[in-house]
């Protein structure tokens, strides 16, 4: 999930990247697998999210520490359900 919950894609250093579904993997990740393959093969328009910048969470660098405890909280939380 990206923080404006919209697709990210492009290519940085040499890897292809499109991530950040945010829910809606099923449908947009069939369809960007072919966008990226078009940019891999020389039409980098045939990405609709290149312009998009990809806005980093504040404070946020290295390992992300805090997931197990995120899924802890929500692991508790369908407990008491």
């Amino acid at each position: 999930m990206s923080m404006d919950r919209m697709v990210h894609a492009g290519e940085q250093d040499g890897l292809f990247y499109s991530l950040g579904y945010s829910g809606h993997g099923v449908q947009m990740a069939t369809h960007m697998g072919k966008q990226m393959a078009d940019c891999m093969n020389g039409t980098p328009t045939a990405n609709p999210w290149r312009e998009l910048p990809f806005r980093r969470i504040p404070g946020h660098f290295g390992l992300p520490w805090f997931l197990p405890f995120a899924g802890g909280y929500y692991k508790f939380k369908d407990l008491i359900k």
